[in-house]
């Protein structure tokens, strides 16, 4: 049985959350908290395995709670933010900023025809997430990217000068011999905090377009593309279809559709169901640069629970391309990367900010 605290300051929504949670066999609620300083109060004295955090309420918000409590007494975060409002998506996103995990939405009152289907999405994310070793917040993933004084933001001389901790020198030189015409990142679990890392650390005048496919509750996309762009100077947007990707841009896949790179070199969107349980899933954009008519490409996956997208990285390497997975120690889940490492999908692994420092040399 998973132990749980939920933090909710209107008093029937605790109600309704608590009792879904009861009635879920494998979850209890091990007691309730009606704002963030009680939060605090309550996670150091009842060690829940997972916490249920509302973003708006007296005396401590969601975001300074979770910031508290990681500090403090790290436990698994889920926000569960009122409404799809896109300025409280974005506080749930500086929440997971702050330490949290995952952010969804608070599902509908009995009888609406979406609660069923959101009360899954909840209970069953809650479930994942209690599973989840977290630790002290850090302020950043800590391990260093580049070494001290060797950063060069371009191969000018005939050999790279540049060492990155985790990258031998048959990389670069391929990174240089061969260099990608587009970049492709998979994420799920933690991937807004890795993404973050990665594109704030991007030189202003990155030369090739990015495109991203991250697992993520419906409706909380622009929230999180919002948070995202106040700390990048990259054009952060949704991929449209039949969209030709630019340089220096950053494409998202849409909730709801799977996102390609198709042979005429624009984004394709397609209805296709579910892969990996997941819908927008990695794989079909791995798959899509893994043919022979794509261009050359660098496939990075990222943190995030279960497979998605790694055997697809493995047909990206087979064919040539460079492929990067994020390291054990920076991943919240190390399941898709993991995955990726033990296919022999990911040429290396690296930190969010190796990433961003070797992406800087292209």
């Amino acid at each position: 049985m998973i132990s749980v605290l939920i933090v909710e300051d209107s008093n029937t929504i605790l109600q309704y959350l608590s009792a879904l949670v009861e009635a879920e066999p494998e979850l209890y609620v091990i007691g309730t908290a009606v704002d963030g300083l009680d939060a605090v109060d309550k996670v150091k004295c009842l060690k829940p395995q997972v916490v249920i955090m509302d973003i708006e309420m007296p005396k401590l918000d969601g975001i300074a709670a979770t910031r508290r409590i990681m500090a403090e007494c790290p436990v698994p975060i889920v926000i569960c933010s009122a409404n799809l409002d896109q300025n409280l998506v974005e506080k749930s996103y500086r929440a997971i900023e702050a330490g949290a995990l995952a952010a969804v939405a608070k599902p509908k009152g009995p009888g609406d025809p979406e609660a069923r289907e959101m009360v899954r999405q909840l209970l069953h994310r809650v479930k994942l997430m209690a599973a989840v070793k977290v630790i002290r917040r850090r302020s950043s993933f800590g391990s260093p990217g580049l070494s001290p004084n060797t950063f060069s933001t371009s191969f000018s001389q005939s050999e790279p000068q540049v060492s990155i901790m985790g990258v031998d020198k048959s990389f670069l030189q391929d990174l240089k011999r061969s260099p990608p015409k587009i970049v492709a990142i998979g994420a799920s679990t933690g991937g807004p905090m890795a993404l973050m890392n990665i594109l704030s650390k991007l030189k202003d005048d990155f030369s090739l377009p990015i495109i991203v496919v991250q697992h993520i509750a419906q409706g909380f996309l622009e929230g999180m593309l919002q948070w995202l762009q106040d700390q990048c100077a990259l054009a952060l947007a949704i991929a449209g279809q039949g969209e030709t990707p630019l340089v220096g841009h950053v494409y998202f896949a849409p909730d709801g559709h799977h996102l390609e790179f198709s042979s005429d070199g624009c984004l394709r969107l397609t209805a296709d169901p579910p892969e990996y349980n997941v819908k927008p899933a990695v794989a079909p954009l791995f798959r899509s640069l893994a043919l022979p008519q794509a261009p050359s490409a660098l496939g990075i996956l990222l943190t995030g629970m279960g497979r998605d997208g790694a055997l697809e990285l493995l047909a990206m390497r087979q064919r040539g391309h460079l492929t990067i997975a994020q390291d054990e120690e920076s991943s919240v889940i190390n399941g898709m990367p993991g995955e990726a490492a033990r296919l022999g999908a990911a040429r290396i692994r690296l930190n969010p900010e190796a990433i961003a420092d070797l992406l800087n040399l292209i």
